[in-house]
């Protein structure tokens, strides 16, 4: 640098000094890495910008959902556009900034759904809280949502689980409420002196609004469906979520697969 610094000022003062070849490719060399470093670093910033605001929005919902259960009969609303005017005042919540689409379309975003290979029946406008899904229960003021709804009242098919007394569970939010009362095969006790009883699941972990779009911000350690048999933990894209009791969480994919406190591989 010295030796560059003194060039500079042999040019400045009309002597024959110049830059040669190499150190004009030095330069433009580093100035490359300056600048490569200066993007990744507003990138991670943009990043961190958009999951703040979505968490924001996450536990905004969680409140009014708690503020709506106590008025309802500890009853959660059919769609979370219900919730607007009188438990969320502000249509811009529903929208996350990492959604390419601003809500207009799909919950999960499709590349996100390709690099799983999970397509299900969720991944249709019946399950979206926007202006697609015809539902006359859901509060068409609201035409723009990015967040996936697990309470809904969209109808999925699936079968009871085997611990589940005989009833009605064609919906999701009746899905939900009985994971939440009896627990699935895929909440078994895993400690080391557990009797592998299926337990229900805890109201701070079964999510009850769910954010896919921002899936390739980072990589978290959790179980994937195809591994719930071996309940082997790998690396997976990321969800933002609010817990039914109002906690905000960043979870794998499918949220069954969160690993409790001291689980790191097989169980």
């Amino acid at each position: 640098m010295n030796t560059l610094y003194q060039k500079l000022c042999a040019l400045r003062a009309g002597g024959r000094g110049g830059f040669t070849l190499m150190e004009l490719l030095v330069v433009m060399t580093i100035i490359g890495l300056l600048t490569s470093v200066l993007t990744i670093s507003v990138q991670a910033s943009y990043k961190q910008a958009r999951q703040a605001n979505c968490k924001s929005n996450l536990r905004q919902f969680g409140v009014a959902l708690s503020i709506y259960r106590g008025e309802h009969e500890n009853i959660v609303p059919d769609w979370i556009s219900n919730l607007y005017p009188d438990y969320v005042d502000d249509k811009s919540m529903y929208v996350c900034h990492s959604d390419i689409n601003f809500g207009k379309d799909r919950a999960r975003p499709k590349a996100f759904v390709d690099a799983i290979s999970d397509q299900s029946k969720l991944d249709s406008s019946p399950f979206y809280d926007n202006k697609t899904n015809s539902d006359t229960t859901r509060n068409k003021t609201i035409e723009n949502c990015s967040y996936f709804y697990e309470f809904s009242t969209g109808k999925h098919g699936w079968g009871k689980d085997a611990n589940w007394p005989d009833g009605d569970y064609s919906t999701l939010k009746l899905y939900k409420y009985a994971q939440l009362t009896y627990g699935d095969v895929n909440n078994k006790d895993r400690s080391s002196e557990g009797s592998g009883q299926v337990l229900p699941y805890s109201a701070s972990a079964l999510p009850i609004i769910r954010c896919y779009h921002h899936w390739k911000d980072q990589r978290i350690y959790g179980v994937a469906y195809i591994n719930r048999g071996s309940w082997k933990a790998t690396k997976q894209y990321i969800t933002l979520n609010v817990a039914y009791a109002g906690n905000v969480f960043v979870g794998p994919p499918w949220w069954e697969g969160t690993l409790r406190a001291g689980e790191t591989s097989t169980k």
